[in-house]
């Protein structure tokens, strides 16, 4: 169902694809000529050949579905590896809580 506004129109929430589906997408262009040409022609159903669900791939801004030729592969492999790496250092960097128990010590 899709939400309305108070005039009654329907409204299209933007939706964004996943850190799952950011990485595969990323890889693919970075690596598979073949993928590549269907993205460049048809963004949508390369897409839903990666798995983005229906839902997320029609609430997409239109800009992101309209047909264009891409960057070179290692653009990609770039972004890839940034996307990759930025959550390995969240990651690295955070710092477990810890639980302290001083039961029994002598005060």
């Amino acid at each position: 169902m899709t939400p309305a506004n108070l005039s009654g129109e329907a409204v299209m929430a933007d939706s964004k694809l996943s850190r799952e589906h950011s990485l595969a997408l990323l890889h693919k262009l970075a690596t598979d000529d073949g993928f590549r040409s269907r993205y460049e022609q048809k963004p949508a159903a390369a897409l839903a050949e990666l798995g983005v669900p229906l839902e997320t791939i029609v609430n997409l801004k239109a800009a992101c579905l309209a047909p264009a030729l891409l960057a070179e592969k290692e653009r990609f492999s770039q972004a890839y590896a940034e996307l990759a790496h930025g959550a390995a250092d969240g990651c690295l960097m955070m710092t477990p809580p810890t639980l302290r128990l001083d039961i029994g010590a002598g005060a």
